[in-house]
């Protein structure tokens, strides 16, 4: 490991210590939404998608009624209280990167000084979506670590039967990157990441409409 990929690893763990954001995927979990990384509301309820995200992730799967509620909260107070909701039993939730890559998630003034030049990095290799290989060495590293974090992740997952829906083209890049496969996935191409009301879109309509179907049908 080079001397720079080491010093970004340790990075990471550092910032890891106070902002990850566990993935939560259950031995029941018929569905894996894979997502880019945590910001505030993550941070605040302790599951990806908690925010605005998640509100519309759950308006597409289980209608307008359930909207208010962001999808990340429902799966963890699912989890957290046992409550063994089959409709949320069949749900898991992994982030690509499992601490935020926008430096405005971390609110404390300190720790964006002190790991402002990090965090640079994390918003160039966050925007970077048309490239697998960066002129700046530290882009690399960095996505170099997360496809290896998140290759890990998903070997484990390998004799799962799943569903495996990347959300959004930072999430299909590194789902690519990792290129772990298994004959007991199915993957939904072309979903787009649910921010911004992405799911309503028009031009994502047969991809999401595919990933609705299949979810009703796994009752």
């Amino acid at each position: 490991m080079s001397e720079q990929k080491q010093q970004l690893r340790v990075i990471f763990n550092e910032l890891a210590k106070e902002y990850l954001v566990n993935d939560l995927v259950t031995e029941q979990a018929q569905f894996l939404f894979l997502l880019e990384s945590p910001h505030v509301q993550e941070l605040k309820f302790g599951a990806p998608v908690s925010g605005s995200s998640g509100a519309s992730m759950t308006k597409h799967l289980y209608g307008d009624q359930y909207e208010k509620y962001p999808l990340g909260v429902l799966i963890k107070k699912n989890h957290d209280e046992q409550l063994n909701r089959p409709s949320l039993n069949k749900v898991g939730l992994m982030n690509v990167c499992p601490i935020p890559m926008q430096g405005a998630a971390y609110q404390s003034a300190a720790v964006r000084a002190r790991y402002g030049e990090f965090f640079q990095v994390l918003e160039g290799v966050r925007s970077g979506n048309n490239k697998v290989v960066y002129s700046n060495p530290a882009w690399n590293a960095v996505q170099e670590i997360l496809v290896n974090s998140l290759r890990k992740k998903l070997v484990k997952l390998q004799e799962r039967s799943l569903v495996i829906v990347p959300c959004g083209r930072f999430a299909q890049k590194f789902f690519r990157l990792a290129a772990v496969q298994s004959t007991m996935w199915q993957v939904i191409e072309g979903v787009p990441h649910p921010s911004y009301n992405g799911w309503s879109k028009s031009e994502y309509a047969g991809a999401v409409d595919r990933l609705k179907k299949e979810f009703f049908n796994r009752e």
